[in-house]
């Protein structure tokens, strides 16, 4: 579970590293100011993809409860394999949330967005 915690704090992370650090490094308030550094990029190319106001205001909630339920998931899970799967399950919810909010072909577009932000991210060469 801590896994899919770090893995979405990376993904929201590496797109705004101009420097090779590493997230555990920094403090609560950089953290915060490299999350929404990352959130006003993704949503400037969310507009660019054609998503209106509502959209992007969905998109956040949507976001937002993913990241509360995983968060509930690591407090209250029994074991690893259990969060494992509760995880799974809100993941795939939040993947159909998704592709109703935008569609599939501009999800995709977003994924792929996405993986290359990671991919060319500093950090991202300190986790291989």
């Amino acid at each position: 579970m801590k896994k899919i915690l770090m893995s979405i704090a990376f993904l929201m992370a590496t797109a705004t590293f101009v420097q090779a650090q590493k997230w555990a490094d920094l403090s609560n308030e950089q953290k915060l100011m490299k999350v929404k550094e990352f959130r006003d990029e993704s949503q400037s190319y969310l507009k660019g993809l054609g998503l209106n106001q509502d959209q992007l205001a969905d998109i956040d909630d949507v976001n937002v409860c993913y990241l509360t339920t995983l968060d509930r998931i690591d407090r209250y899970g029994k074991d690893d394999a259990a969060k494992q799967a509760y995880a799974k399950t809100v993941t795939k919810n939040r993947s159909v949330q998704m592709d109703a909010i935008m569609g599939p072909d501009k999800r995709a577009k977003y994924q792929q967005w996405l993986s290359d932000k990671i991919k060319n991210s500093p950090l991202a060469a300190g986790l291989k």
